[in-house]
């Protein structure tokens, strides 16, 4: 492969054309300016469709089959603002979450190169329903928008890093009647939980807040008749049924530590 193919810090890292005039390896971080390379003409400032690519004169039609399309930043947003649309939609009717995710997608397009649009998206519209305090995880967030966990938490950490933004804490009672409704449970149910959460200190209830609240959700329901299973609990939060088991025991000896009576 020539080495206008790859990162000479990778090695076997493959450019990135995301932006345009621009390169950019996703493995290792590295930038450069593009002028005539991949077709793109800094001084027409066209995609070089209508010229040839390469020292030997190649027509764009032979390498385009093995060449990443460069496209401007106008055109990825035009393709982000669609996926904005659809993810939106899965987790709040409400205006302002599509509105703010566009607004973080647009302001923090430094951090951009060598990342997809997806997972961009994806971390943007996490940001945005936490601010709003919509109940949101990286694990439903990577879920509904088919992209990696771990890839959306490090976007995720850039994007607020770069805003220096400052989220509300991510507590277990403001997750309550989401996985409730979720579970078509009845509001008794949710009101018990959430007064429950309220007497345990946030500190305490780990790091998975809406392992927590389904937790609290199990344990209220468990001597009725309309209980709900942990293994119901899991599939609903898209989370392991270990974890929702671990949560429980958790929370069963917090109960215990506050001497809390589910009544």
């Amino acid at each position: 492969m020539d080495s206008k193919d790859t990162c000479q810090v990778g090695g076997n890292h493959k450019w990135v054309y995301d932006i345009v005039g621009e390169k950019s390896c996703s493995k290792c971080g590295l930038w450069k300016k593009v002028t005539s390379e991949v077709g793109y003409s800094a001084e027409k400032g066209d995609y070089g469709l209508g010229g040839t690519v390469g020292k030997q004169g190649s027509g764009f039609k032979k390498v385009a089959p093995n060449t990443k399309f460069l496209a401007g930043f106008d055109k990825i947003l035009v393709i982000a603002k669609k996926l904005i649309e659809v993810y939106t939609e899965k987790v709040s009717s409400q205006k302002i979450i599509s509105s703010r995710t566009e607004e973080l997608f647009k302001n923090s397009r430094k951090l951009l190169k060598g990342k997809d649009t997806n997972s961009f998206v994806a971390a943007c519209l996490h940001i945005a329903c936490r601010e709003q305090e919509i109940p949101s995880s990286p694990t439903i967030i990577a879920e509904l928008t088919n992209v990696k966990r771990d890839k959306l938490i490090d976007i995720f950490n850039q994007i607020c890093k770069l805003h220096k933004i400052s989220l509300p804490l991510d507590k277990a009672d403001k997750k309550v009647r989401y996985v409730a409704s979720k579970a078509s449970m009845p509001e008794f149910f949710s009101r018990k939980a959430i007064k429950i959460l309220n007497r345990i200190p946030s500190s305490e209830t780990g790091s998975n807040p809406t392992g927590i609240a389904a937790a609290a959700l199990y344990l209220v329901s468990e001597s009725d008749v309309n209980a709900i299973t942990q293994k119901q609990l899991a599939e609903i939060t898209l989370m392991n049924p270990q974890t929702i088991g671990n949560s429980v025991r958790r929370l069963r000896k917090d109960l215990k530590k506050y001497k809390i009576k589910i009544g």
